[in-house]
């Protein structure tokens, strides 16, 4: 049986995931047994006896490779569009339970799966296996939703301290302290995740892909792209289109 703190951390962090992103977020036992569940009434959103027969299917595909990966995307029998993320309750072990985000559009947030994995980490603290003793702060989370909704729009740590009505000192040290990283490196991090779908996906001029995604310049967006990835936009465009052709042949 989970320990109560455990319990109460894994709700308190399924419940922030999803305030954070509006995606239906749970939390099961290998064996199938629900321990949290937040957002049933959103779109698409699993019942509980569905919800319960994924442990199943995911230890099974976890079981058949060799790799130990941070999640596994599942589809939806009976959708064509439509998947759930597992995530370890544990870091590479899914035996002993696992989050469960979604289901989501691949369509719209497949370029975004590692950036909920990350979210999800980061809400959750440091692990399970680490301290329990930081549960996510209110305003980090309105913060994260804000930049979520308005990720393509000017975002300084200033507007979103006065959008919130706190201090902007104050709102600085709490958001690094509660996602690893300071506003900006998030909010660009961000960008640039939403960005990638666009680059697979369009021949779009990579200076409105910039603009569209919230960078004042192509220069900025390129900059902070090779950085985060460790290759350039215009790369990263051309490495995807060869791996579609090497697919598809």
């Amino acid at each position: 049986m989970m320990a109560p703190e455990i319990s109460k951390h894994i709700k308190e962090t399924v419940e922030t995931f999803t305030a954070c992103t509006s995606l239906p977020a749970a939390a099961i036992t290998g064996h199938g047994s629900l321990t949290a569940y937040a957002g049933e009434s959103l779109p698409h959103a699993l019942a509980v006896n569905a919800l319960q027969k994924i442990p199943v299917q995911i230890i099974e595909i976890s079981a058949s490779t060799k790799l130990r990966v941070d999640h596994i995307a599942l589809p939806i029998e009976g959708s064509n569009d439509l998947q759930v993320i597992a995530v370890p309750l544990v870091e590479k072990s899914f035996r002993q339970g696992m989050y469960i985000i979604g289901p989501f559009s691949k369509s719209q947030l497949q370029t975004c799966v590692h950036f909920l994995v990350d979210l999800l980490r980061n809400i959750e603290g440091t692990g399970l296996s680490r301290s329990l003793q930081f549960p996510a702060n209110l305003h980090v989370r309105r913060a994260v939703r804000y930049v979520h909704q308005h990720y393509s729009e000017t975002l300084s740590l200033e507007d979103i301290a006065e959008h919130l009505g706190i201090n902007k000192c104050y709102l600085a040290n709490v958001f690094r302290n509660e996602m690893g990283e300071t506003f900006t490196e998030f909010v660009n991090r961000f960008r640039v995740e939403t960005s990638k779908q666009a680059l697979r996906e369009t021949d779009e001029p990579i200076l409105n892909i910039a603009l569209q995604h919230g960078f004042a310049s192509q220069s900025y967006y390129g900059r902070v792209f090779k950085k985060l990835t460790g290759v350039t936009p215009s790369e990263f465009r051309r490495q995807a289109k060869l791996q579609l052709v090497s697919l598809a042949q």
